[in-house]
């Protein structure tokens, strides 16, 4: 088994619909979820106008290869009427590998860590929040030092 660290997010739709929706197939063709973070409302990356996001992140135990984590993550998407039609753009389900054990992943369809982690509060404060001193295994850092080291200055809220 292999700790998955896998993010959440959506802001098309009631997105807390779709992420408790989510949860039992992400049990079903990935692994037990064993820790679940807040979640939290964030502002919207990019340059697309749009409206906030709503983020989690979940602790997976997890029997497949990340590959195959992958494979499932864009079907459970596509369950949920997931479009990817432009970058950074607005969505109902989108679902990220973050970390997969201490494995660093270099591929052209695939990159863990998620290459982008330590730029992204939205992303830090949950997994900060559930796994404090968790280690990138690319920077030997702890979420809580990427969170502190973060220049991100967007809004992340806990949700109600």
């Amino acid at each position: 088994m292999t700790q998955l660290f896998l993010s959440l997010g959506g802001n098309l739709g009631n997105t807390r619909e779709i992420f408790e929706g989510a949860y039992p197939l992400i049990e079903k063709k990935i692994g037990k979820i064993s820790v679940y973070s807040s979640i939290y409302q964030t502002e919207a990356w990019g340059p697309i106008p749009q409206a906030d996001f709503l983020n989690q992140v979940l602790l997976v135990n997890t029997p497949l290869k990340a590959e195959a984590c992958l494979a499932e993550m864009l079907e459970i998407e596509r369950e949920f009427g997931r479009e990817r039609k432009e970058r950074w753009g607005p969505r109902t389900l989108d679902l990220d590998i973050l970390y997969y054990g201490d494995q660093v992943i270099a591929e052209s369809d695939l990159s863990i860590p998620h290459p982008r982690i330590a730029e992204r509060k939205f992303i830090l404060t949950p997994l900060a929040e559930i796994a404090p001193t968790f280690s990138d295994p690319a920077s030997r850092k702890t979420m809580v030092t990427l969170l502190a080291d973060c220049t991100d200055k967007s809004q992340v809220n806990r949700s109600v």
